[in-house]
């Protein structure tokens, strides 16, 4: 880190907050402690005997029962343990019923028993009565497949939620794997109508709001008390993130603390953008990823060496954020492709499927947030791009100690992004979305999405007046100066917003660039070339026969201008892009636009460029003598396009 930025004061709470949070988590374990109570199953239970609930064996299920049927799919009867954990059964025998009932299993025979037969004490001839001794199994299993059977279908992903952020109505839900926790507005200032104190609910894993949150080992619980903005952690989280030497010092800083922020939201976010940390050797990725890591401890699953089916298997239901470290582009390798997927789908919740060794195909829903670091990255789609921010790490010029994080901050910080969830959704969001959308940054909806979550949860976590304090320029009320802010956004983005091009234009782009085989003057030509040469009125050299016969070489067409080419939909000259072609398809390789696919990509282009609604003679291109039907791109428009 760099030695010449003096180190805030560390926040730490002490005196009596300290005492007060130590004492109201003590409180909270305490009523935790379930009755474990369980009476012999011979006792009858609030006056009912064994066996003689109403609906037994099988009409209802008994009362007070621990567990929770939920219901079935296919083969396979999902149910919530006594210990409250989801269970998928499919094969019922007595120790899988044992593991649903556990530790009330003397409850599971007083349900459903089983009676030794009645006999005579040889001593005193008095007969002793039939006793539980064991459960009927078959009785039990067709309880439990019959209320399923009334529940009805029950599709794990979408109704189980598992640990991390989630939104239930206009709620923030935080599920630790024990409990649930959410925020109750407890005073509003008359004056603006903003909350400004809240209460710390806490409630049992289970059905919620049309969703189950099944129960898990504990994570992270949020702090006690409310956490006022001068007092959060996230300004010194900021200030520390700033001594790492980041391409961007005024902006990237300020992003990966809002992707922190958005990490903790998890579920509740409608796109969870990506952050992908890039630097050479010796710049502290890794350093920054075990910085981040300690910021949410258990909730995060973190890695340097892993595969998808690693990933969703661990994850499973839960909306915990991914860090991947040394995730470095490799020769001929699948892996890391396939991570990237996941993570694409991840960013609006998309579901993934995969098909298991038995022919049967799994569904899982990612809900995190990713983080990624390498020296070099592996190949990224254009879809890739636009849903993360590419943040360099440059070599450090001093090297100073590793900033350290207490233990106490990842709980805080948990605790201000659910007292300003509401906040955060009706006036944040939104405020950032209105500013991306300026016509300046040229950005397209996603970039908006994935750059307006980052920059809205850093506001959350800091305020505007943290963002200025971090490099961002203030106006002469000390708010966010707005017109600077674009401009600096603007010269920012600029290189990764060259890097978006539309698919449509990316197949242009590609067949320009061909090269054909045909040379002049000793060069190979490019389509390109052809076509400049073609359009420059100084030149002799290259008629529209010219162009034709060298185009045709890669299978392309051309018609002449409108003049002189009455079917010539376009305002100069056209490009003819056969629909099949052996030679477009050797050029776009193993590209997504093989096989016909470029076709399907320049019907994605504008209609000033890519020509709609032709006449059968209009698309009908003669080349290489054969009749091809085509998709006419009109060059002069896509030169205005480009120009502009």
């Amino acid at each position: 880190m760099r030695a010449d930025m003096a180190p805030r004061k560390t926040n730490k709470p002490g005196g009596s907050t300290a005492i007060r949070a130590v004492v109201l988590d003590s409180l909270e374990e305490v009523e935790e402690r379930r009755d474990l109570t369980d009476p012999d199953a011979n006792n009858a239970r609030n006056g009912i005997k064994a066996g003689q609930w109403p609906g037994f064996p099988h009409d209802a299920m008994p009362p007070d029962c621990p567990i929770t049927v939920l219901g079935l799919k296919g083969e396979t009867v999902y149910v919530i343990s006594a210990t409250g954990f989801l269970y998928e059964v499919s094969r019922w025998d007595h120790p899988t019923l044992v593991k649903l009932f556990s530790p009330y299993v003397n409850y599971l025979k007083w349900a459903w028993p089983a009676f030794t037969k009645a006999k005579e004490d040889k001593e005193t001839g008095t007969v002793i009565p039939p006793k539980v001794d064991r459960v009927a199994r078959d009785k039990a299993v067709e309880a439990i497949i019959a209320e399923a059977g009334r529940r009805g279908t029950f599709d794990p992903s979408e109704n189980v939620r598992g640990r991390g952020g989630w939104k239930a109505g206009d709620q923030f839900v935080w599920h630790s794997g024990k409990n649930l926790y959410t925020v109750e507005v407890t005073k509003v200032d008359r004056e603006t109508g903003k909350a400004t104190d809240w209460r710390l609910l806490r409630m049992k894993t289970g059905e919620n709001d049309g969703y189950f949150y099944a129960q898990d080992n504990d994570t992270l619980r949020p702090w006690q008390k409310p956490i006022g903005g001068y007092d959060s952690p996230a300004h010194q989280i900021l200030q520390d993130f700033q001594t790492w030497n980041w391409e961007r010092p005024y902006l990237d800083p300020i992003l990966k603390l809002g992707w922190v922020g958005a990490a903790y939201l998890g579920g509740a976010l409608s796109h969870r953008p990506i952050t992908f940390v890039t630097g050479g050797p010796g710049t502290g990725k890794s350093a920054l990823q075990r910085y981040v890591r300690a910021l949410f401890g258990s909730v995060m699953f973190a890695t340097s060496n892993t595969t998808a089916a690693g990933i969703y298997q661990t994850i499973g239901h839960d909306s915990r954020p991914i860090a991947v470290d040394e995730f470095e582009r490799k020769a001929n390798s699948t892996k890391e492709t396939a991570i990237i997927e996941i993570a694409r789908q991840a960013y609006s919740g998309d579901k993934g499927y995969r098909g298991g060794s038995d022919g049967s195909a799994s569904e899982f829903q990612l809900n995190s947030a990713f983080f990624f670091s390498a020296i070099l990255p592996p190949r990224l789609e254009q879809q890739d791009k636009t849903r993360m921010a590419i943040l360099q790490l440059n070599p450090f010029t001093d090297h100073g100690q590793t900033p350290v994080v207490q233990d106490f901050w990842g709980r805080q910080l948990l605790r201000q992004v659910m007292d300003g969830f509401q906040d955060f959704e009706n006036v944040i969001l939104p405020k950032w979305r209105e500013i991306l959308s300026d016509k300046a940054l040229k950005f397209d909806s996603r970039a908006i999405d994935t750059y307006g979550t980052l920059l809205a949860c850093a506001e959350l976590l800091v305020g505007e007046a943290g963002m200025i304090d971090a490099g961002m320029h203030a106006d002469i009320n000390g708010r966010l100066d707005r017109a600077m802010l674009i401009e600096s956004l603007q010269a920012a983005t600029a290189a990764e917003r060259a890097d978006q091009v539309p698919k449509w234009q990316d197949v242009i782009e590609r067949i320009m660039g061909a090269k054909l085989e045909a040379y002049r003057s000793g060069e190979r030509l490019t389509v390109g070339g052809v076509i400049e040469a073609l359009e420059n009125k100084d030149r002799t050299d290259m008629l529209v026969e010219d162009a034709r016969a060298r185009l045709a070489l890669l299978g392309l067409g051309i018609r002449d201008l409108p003049a002189n080419d009455t079917s010539n939909p376009c305002t100069g000259y056209a490009l003819a892009v056969p629909h099949n072609d052996d030679s477009l398809n050797r050029l776009f390789g193993d590209s997504e636009f093989a096989h016909g696919g470029w076709t399907q990509a320049l019907r994605l282009g504008p209609d000033t460029i890519v020509r709609r609604n032709l006449t059968k003679t209009q698309k009908t291109v003669k080349i290489n003598r054969t009749a091809k039907t085509v998709t006419l791109v009109d060059l002069a428009g896509y030169d205005k396009w480009v120009g502009e």
